[in-house]
């Protein structure tokens, strides 16, 4: 047999199953179509009012109605069948909306202060800072506007024009001079002299002669306006708003006078001011919070040329866990400590200071030699420093309602959950924009990689650079 024989009678036997495939595609169609017919004819006499409903037939229901009715079929059957776990879901579900929508509600903040009950204003606040600071006048004003009676103190006679100037009845000036110490003990004739030295010194029960005008105010009734029924006034909170601007460059080059006032006015000045408001915070017993406000930028990345930033700030921190912990083991333990931790914040224009220094101009006032050694790496840790008032025009801040609803957040009372639990407040706020970003890059990156982000670039010099001639100089007078 020839290959053209084979290949005929594969041909033919293919034939009978293409016959088969074609047969099935024609029967196919026609039962498509009968289908359709005959449902067409269907859904058409079952509108006709004529036919008898015996003969009428049926209309055919869509099969998405029929799916959806039997999945709400299965599940009212479900619920029957388990009424027990249908109870049990249903109170569990309805008990978690209760608590949390109860607690959301309970937990609001109004963020302002509360009134007596003439309407009149029953909430002191003392914010222990320099009056000539923006941030000090931003925050007076802040909780003026929100009800508080606003104590300022002041230590010259400038100091309370600055606040008067403020034209509002209730931001107050408080005369304020550390130097100065209460002599209420008789001293004993038997004793000697240094024994009689140290009975002048006030006792930490005693209250301050400056402080008489507010310990009045909250241990005797007082009445608005004739006719009105007296109240009481509470201390509520101290403000500590020591100066966020410190020094800054190499700590050979920081002469020890700068030194001595930021220790005193920075770290000094906040903690005397603490001793003196404590007796008159512990008088009654009410919720009383103190507030220690300083910039954590630096000290959260041990920046290198702002040792006296760090230093102060690190000090106040280890100052503020002390005293919290020791406040902590009072009999009424009423009296809270909050630290908040600033980043970059914007006050806004009417606190905004005309920028008279140009920075990196210092290094101008150092020595030859301290330039050829700290110039360069200074003023390139200026370029990268993350701080809006010392680094790159870049660094925006956030808007100065942050802070603000800090500040009342750390002076409003502890609050309670839903079942009259107090929830205690948090000892540390991160405020403003990088400070709690800031605070976890340097406890968790490398101090390398840290390093790096703040221009610090470490090297030999080499043997032209080492030099201090005349070309050195002139070089630095250009800059």
């Amino acid at each position: 047999m020839t290959s053209d024989d084979q290949f005929f009678f594969d041909y033919l036997a293919t034939i009978p199953h293409d016959v088969r495939r074609y047969s099935t595609q024609v029967a196919d169609s026609i039962d498509r179509q009968v289908d359709h017919a005959a449902t067409t004819i269907r859904d058409l006499l079952s509108h006709q009012s004529w036919l008898p409903s015996s003969v009428r037939p049926v209309a055919k229901r869509s099969p998405d109605l029929h799916s959806s009715h039997s999945l709400v079929t299965r599940a009212q059957d479900w619920v029957h069948r388990n009424r027990a776990w249908s109870a049990a879901i249903l109170a569990f579900v309805g008990t978690s909306c209760v608590l949390y929508y109860g607690n959301k509600k309970l937990g609001g903040r109004r963020r302002r202060a509360r009134r007596a009950g003439n309407g009149a204003r029953k909430e002191i606040v003392v914010v222990a800072g320099s009056p000539h600071e923006p941030m000090t006048r931003a925050i007076a004003s802040d909780l003026e506007r929100r009800g508080y009676i606003v104590y300022v103190t002041v230590s010259s006679a400038d100091e309370e024009r600055l606040v008067q100037a403020e034209n509002r009845g209730d931001i107050r000036s408080l005369w304020l001079d550390l130097t100065t110490v209460s002599r209420h003990r008789t001293l004993r004739e038997n004793k000697s002299v240094t024994d009689s030295y140290m009975q002048i010194t006030s006792s930490p029960s005693d209250i301050h002669p400056c402080l008489n005008e507010i310990h009045s105010l909250i241990t005797q009734p007082q009445s608005p306006v004739a006719g009105v029924p007296p109240h009481t006034c509470q201390l509520s909170g101290l403000l500590l708003v020591p100066s966020p601007n410190y020094s800054t460059g190499p700590v050979a080059t920081i002469p020890p006078s700068s030194w001595a006032d930021t220790v005193n006015a920075r770290l000094l000045s906040p903690i005397l001011t603490t001793q003196l408001f404590l007796p008159l915070l512990t008088v009654r017993n009410t919720n009383s919070t103190i507030v220690l406000v300083y910039p954590s930028i630096s000290s959260s990345l041990s920046a290198p040329f702002t040792s006296p930033e760090v230093t102060t700030t690190r000090a106040l921190s280890g100052f503020a866990t002390s005293l919290r912990r020791e406040l902590s083991l009072l009999q009424h333990g009423k009296i809270d400590v909050v630290e908040l931790k600033l980043g970059n914040i914007d006050l806004g224009a009417p606190y905004r200071n005309a920028q008279g220094h140009i920075t990196g101009t210092e290094v101008l006032a150092w020595s030859a030699q301290q330039r050829s050694l700290y110039g360069p790496q200074y003023l390139s840790s200026i370029e990268q420093r993350p701080v809006a008032s010392a680094g790159p025009s870049t660094v925006r801040g956030s808007p100065a309602r942050s802070l603000h609803y800090a500040v009342m957040d750390a002076l409003e009372p502890a609050s309670r959950d839903i079942f009259g639990r107090k929830v205690s407040k948090s000892p540390v706020m991160y405020v403003g924009r990088g400070a709690r970003t800031y605070s976890i890059i340097g406890e968790w990156v490398p101090a390398g990689l840290v390093g790096w982000m703040l221009g610090m670039r470490s090297g030999q010099r080499t043997p032209g650079e080492s030099s201090s001639g005349s070309s050195s100089e002139t070089n630095w007078e250009k800059v």
